[in-house]
């Protein structure tokens, strides 16, 4: 091999990105196999497939590392007939930014314009007036912007599963899935002071209260727990398990929780039915109570008293930014508004599968 090639391929891998674990290992299995002759063969033969093998290798690792950045798909083997696209997600007036994740993959806009696509990840949430996201990607904790540049990357011993960023942007709580339990953390919005606040918790969101100093999560055992920053003191909230949802008002103390089956309010049960979310428009706690084929739309005033009920076709996948988020049968994903008329928000093929929506 010349030395005008191997500069040349050194250069080449000393710009590549570190790729996914593994993907180097395999590429050289899959070189030397390709090498190996089926008779002797002359030197110059030899020579040419050296450097086709060494090719091979240089390209799968770098398209390795692209797949392991959600820039590449990479299979071998028989083609697969790809899925219909995604489309883009429309941003709801009034908005500052939405964020979806359907399929295992982050789908995102901004007022400003800003999109992100396609991108893998476990879970998500947008950071206040949606300047940033913070993702679980592979076993770390990312915060992006909404243009895909990095802002800083938090090795987390395990997926991320929930994550809830606090009204401030100054920290971040997040649950991990460490071995057989889920680990609940807290970091600073700029990634760093990680600390562990409980070792055992339910794969559930956690909710700031609306001053940052302290948020609500669901125990191991079920129960919802408030957690003190300012004191690192744990206190129950409820007795009630096991609750599977804790959402605090955007403005003062008031923690609406909910079990599968109903809704509290102040230790009191204000709503009962099958909780498929629960949420805050206008100062005013609301939950979705599944029907068949939708859901009915309840508003709590004081006291838990009823203000408003109407229905909605369809799943309901979340109430939030004002908007109550409904995937239909058709797997169109469409806003409620406080005026009850539906914006269609994205459609998505028959198959797709809607984990997460968040509107900031």
């Amino acid at each position: 091999m010349s030395t005008e090639l191997e500069r040349r391929l050194e250069g080449m891998l000393a710009a590549t990105p570190e790729p996914e674990p593994g993907a180097g290992e395999e590429a050289l299995h899959r070189a030397l196999r390709a090498l190996q002759p089926a008779a002797p063969a002359r030197r110059g033969l030899r020579t040419t497939v050296l450097v086709f093998a060494a090719g091979i290798v240089l390209l799968v690792i770098a398209a390795g590392s692209l797949a392991a950045a959600g820039a590449l798909h990479v299979s071998f083997g028989a083609k697969t007939k790809p899925h219909p696209a995604t489309t883009q997600l429309e941003l709801p007036k009034g908005a500052n930014g939405i964020a979806a994740i359907v399929d295992g993959r982050l789908s995102m806009v901004t007022k400003d314009g800003f999109r992100l696509q396609g991108l893998p990840v476990s879970t998500a949430a947008l950071s206040p007036h949606a300047l940033y996201v913070a993702a679980g990607i592979g076993n770390s904790l990312v915060a992006m912007a909404p243009n895909g540049r990095r802002a800083w990357s938090h090795p987390a011993g395990g997926r991320v599963v929930a994550i809830a960023w606090a009204p401030d942007g100054l920290r971040i709580a997040y649950v991990v899935h460490v071995g057989r339990r889920f680990v609940l953390r807290v970091i600073y919005g700029n990634g760093i002071h990680d600390m562990t606040v409980d070792r055992s918790v339910r794969a559930v969101r956690p909710s700031w209260r609306a001053d940052s100093r302290a948020f609500a999560y669901v125990g191991a055992g079920g129960k919802a727990i408030l957690y003190d920053l300012a004191h690192q003191k744990h206190s129950v909230v409820t007795t009630l398990t096991p609750v599977t949802r804790v959402f605090f008002s955007p403005v003062g103390k008031t923690l609406i929780v909910a079990t599968p089956s109903e809704v509290r309010l102040g230790g009191r049960t204000v709503a009962s039915g099958q909780v498929e979310a629960l949420g805050w428009f206008d100062g005013l706690p609301v939950t979705a109570l599944a029907a068949r084929k939708g859901a009915w739309i309840r508003s709590l005033g004081q006291h838990g008293r009823r203000v408003d009920n109407f229905f909605v076709p369809g799943r309901v996948v979340a109430l939030t930014g004002g908007i109550v988020v409904t995937q239909t049968p058709a797997k169109v994903l469409a806003g409620w508004g406080r005026e009850k008329t539906v914006t269609s928000l994205l459609r998505v093929r028959p198959s797709a599968s809607l984990a997460e929506l968040e509107i900031g």
